[in-house]
């Protein structure tokens, strides 16, 4: 019997047992029979490889399909948060009124319209869609809440 012929029939009875055991188990959740039946394919496109007499391309593709499976295992366990690119949020914490007129570079006694120039100035050039930050945008508007309500109450 030639190694090729050998291959075939070992990724034919593996191909079968694992579709056997994927038949006998009903409670198998949706991601369990998905990664079986990807085992399958890659035993199947070896084998064919294999048969071919393509040895280093069906080596190649075994390789392919441990990568492969090995990152979608650590994806499963790591869960939505440690995949997650957005940066963590600051804690909340209240602005104080020296940090405001700072902020929006004012002195103690400034009026509303002073406030309303200043915060329309610094908005106009570091808002997000002129190349600033949303970051940036946040802490201007935020100052300029804080000093109108303080105005206003």
């Amino acid at each position: 019997m030639s190694l090729a012929l050998i291959s075939l029939v070992i990724a034919f009875a593996a191909a079968g047992w694992l579709l056997f055991r994927l038949a006998g188990n009903r409670e198998a959740s949706g991601e369990r029979p998905m990664t079986v039946m990807k085992l399958v394919v890659w035993l199947a496109l070896s084998a064919a490889l294999l048969a071919a007499k393509l040895w280093p391309l069906a080596f190649m593709v075994l390789i392919a399909a441990g990568g492969v499976t090995a990152i979608e295992a650590w994806r499963a366990r790591a869960g939505p948060s440690d995949v997650s690119d957005a940066p963590p949020s600051p804690p909340a914490r209240r602005m104080s009124e020296e940090e405001a007129l700072s902020v929006l570079g004012l002195k103690t006694g400034a009026g509303a319209e002073d406030v309303r120039a200043a915060h329309r100035r610094l908005i106009s050039q570091l808002h997000p869609d002129k190349g600033g930050t949303d970051y940036l945008a946040a802490k201007i508007n935020e100052a300029r809440d804080y000093l109108l309500n303080k105005f206003d109450g």
